[in-house]
């Protein structure tokens, strides 16, 4: 039986509104914008990174100026996804 797992090595991919199955990411850079979130079904992320660029990018820059403790803000931010809490 074939295997149909793609690899992509040490590229730079778009992930918004697309659907990844099956897909080994080798040192990639994924790259969301803050479109429709990506689906990941069954793929391996070996030393890949995400980066987060346009309207992903200014939504994490502020809940990252909203998380230190001076701020009396980090519950809120922490709220808002409970699993950073783990």
């Amino acid at each position: 039986m074939a295997s149909n797992i793609e690899t992509i090595v040490s590229d730079r991919v778009n992930v918004d509104g697309k659907t990844f199955t099956d897909v080994n990411f080798d040192g990639a850079t994924l790259v969301y914008g803050g479109g429709t979130p990506p689906a990941f079904n069954n793929c391996r992320f070996n030393t890949a990174s995400f980066t987060f660029e346009g309207a992903a990018g200014n939504t994490l820059a502020f809940l990252k100026a909203m998380a230190p403790a001076h701020t009396n803000m980090r519950g809120v931010v922490l709220g808002l996804i409970p699993e950073l809490n783990d």
